[in-house]
């Protein structure tokens, strides 16, 4: 902490004691929101970005700062700050918190409060805040700004505590709050010295917390067996793919941040093969793994809810995911061999399954390409082969076309699918891209990407408000623009009988030109018409934040997409 400072009022040094700590804990990434109650935090957070401690990210609008904060915490693995004044501010932080928590995702919440003597007597903008997200956070420690030099330890031990629990230090990783009760005078005044209030020696965390060792396990299933890789921690996936893959097994990795652990032995058309009820007759295996959580394809449920298939659950935190309850085996652990003897007959037709499946989709591609009609699916593949360094996909159907069209190469893929929601999108890959961009520095740098729906963009385009003095990306945000809710095309009330009702309460068409929304938040904006004009932009690097949109018939998507089923699924049963 700076000596070269007057004394300071209670909230004062228990902001700049706070800011310090999340410091010295490694934090780096501070997201705020402006307000008055949380003053003091603000003008401490000033002044040691004025020292060249931290990073400040600050937005006008809460919900887009969480998920910008989001955003930061995925990419970067390591916790970010997350700062709000008192009251309803706070409560526009709950959806990112959700998300952290099913993603495993580590946000510090340091949320600005009322004194305890003003709380339940009605004074304005006195919520109860403290545990307000309930269940989804880690911890909540509620901690009063009053007290003066004596209560500095009392600060730095529960910010240290707050941290190890996002962390998963002690548990799995996940949001945590810290709530704070500051009473006036709100901004820098000076009574004290704040060389009262020291943390420790060469800048070390007031309370180390020493990690458990790393678990590692090996399990060996039946000959045939299928190995299915989902959400889960990057350590687990990489050995699970590495392993499973070198014993012989069929390994499908779901689309996802798992991707970035796909090598060549991964089946390509894992999920197509999937869906295909005939083929699994044929070539249904005996047992199943399942590592992580599965969060896109009904059709893993499907085959584990059928008679004769075992199923064993891999988990890198103590919350498995076994919907079906049929699990006989589940191992919690960091990382995991999967060895044992494969059934060669087995594998040899997963795989040329695979390759027959995997060669129609390439040439539905192709066709696509050479100047046939655009359709989502050719997006996702053209979008996912442009060598981007961090790729945020979409939850709904951005992330589907991935998991149908991508080829399973090495990515580094950053999704919200821990609770599958679409809000906050453009926040979240806005903090994805700061992580790796700075449109300050001359290209070339990272390539960061987005691949959104219309309504992914719409339902966050508070997040291309940023001020003229805030840090911007190199970003590009690819928007497939169907007027609406394309998914629900694709599932049963996209069916002809329900016709008459779908456009109304599931298709609810908007009409907002992009355009002219960009050009109101002064966001670069191009329309790419095919498949070979988006691949040349996605080639070009941008100045800044730069949205490209595709505009797709939306009622042409169901039939395209049944089209492409019934293709894949000839080429799966041919001879």
């Amino acid at each position: 902490m700076t000596a070269d400072r007057g004394p300071a009022n209670d909230a004062t040094a228990c902001a700049t004691v706070i800011i310090d700590e999340l410091v010295r804990g490694g934090v780096r990434e501070f997201v705020m929101s402006p307000g008055s109650r949380n003053a003091p935090l603000s003008f401490a957070l000033l002044e040691a970005q004025d020292a060249g401690r931290l990073r400040i990210h600050v937005r006008i609008d809460e919900r887009s700062a969480a998920f910008l904060a989001l955003g930061l915490a995925k990419a970067t693995g390591t916790p970010t700050a997350l700062m709000c004044t008192s009251g309803t501010a706070l409560a526009n932080f709950h959806p990112a918190i959700v998300e952290a928590d099913m993603s495993g995702t580590p946000l510090v919440v340091v949320s600005a409060n009322r004194p305890q003597s003003l709380w339940g007597t009605g004074a304005n903008q006195t919520i109860d805040q403290v545990g307000i997200f309930g269940r989804a956070t880690r911890d909540v420690v509620h901690l009063p700004a009053v007290g003066g030099p004596p209560a500095n330890a009392l600060w730095r031990s529960r910010v240290c505590r707050i941290l190890a629990a996002a962390t998963g230090t002690v548990g799995r990783p996940g949001p945590v709050q810290l709530d704070v009760g500051f009473a006036e005078p709100l901004t820098p005044s000076y009574d004290e010295s704040p060389s009262q209030y020291p943390g420790r020696a060469n800048g070390e965390p007031w309370t180390a917390v020493i990690a458990a060792p790393r678990i590692e396990g090996e399990i060996s299933p039946p000959r045939r067996t299928l190995v299915f890789v989902g959400e889960t921690s990057t350590s687990l996936a990489a050995s699970a793919v590495s392993s499973a893959c070198e014993a012989g097994f069929p390994v499908h990795v779901e689309a996802g941040t798992s991707l970035a652990a796909a090598q060549r032995g991964c089946l390509d058309a894992g999920s197509w093969l999937l869906a295909d009820e005939k083929f699994l007759d044929d070539y249904r295996p005996d047992h199943v793994v399942i590592v992580g959580r599965p969060t896109l394809a009904r059709s893993i449920g499907k085959l584990t809810s059928r008679p004769r298939v075992g199923v064993s659950v891999i988990s890198d935190h103590g919350e498995w995911s076994d919907p079906t309850g049929k699990a006989s085996t589940t191992l919690v652990i960091d990382t995991v061999r999967i060895s044992g003897t494969v059934d060669t007959e087995f594998a040899t037709a997963w795989r040329d399954a695979d390759r027959r499946a995997t060669g129609a989709v390439r040439a539905l591609d192709a066709g696509e390409l050479d100047g046939g009609v655009l359709d989502a699916g050719e997006v996702a593949a053209v979008v996912t082969g442009a060598g981007a360094d961090v790729l945020l996909v979409a939850s709904s159907n951005p992330i589907r076309d991935v998991d149908l069209r991508a080829q399973r190469r090495a990515a580094n893929v950053v999704v919200n699918r821990g609770a599958a929601g679409i809000d906050g999108l453009v926040s979240t890959a806005i903090g994805v891209a700061l992580s790796v961009t700075d449109a300050r520095l001359p290209a070339p740098q990272a390539k960061a990407v987005a691949l959104l729906g219309d309504l992914a963009l719409l339902h966050d385009s508070n997040g291309l408000v940023i001020g003229p003095d805030e840090p911007r990306p190199r970003l590009t945000i690819v928007v497939v623009n169907n007027d609406g809710g394309a998914i629900f095309a694709s599932l049963e009330q996209g069916a002809p009988e329900y016709a008459a009702q779908f456009e109304r309460i599931f298709g609810t068409p908007h009409g907002v030109d992009i355009a002219s929304l960009c050009a109101a938040t002064g966001t670069t904006y191009v329309e790419a018409k095919s498949a070979s004009e988006l691949a040349l932009l996605l080639a070009q690097d941008p100045a800044g934040i730069r949205v490209i949109e595709v505009k797709l018939d939306r009622a042409e998507e169901r039939r395209r997409r049944l089209d492409h089923a019934e293709a894949v699924s000839r080429a799966i049963h041919a001879r």
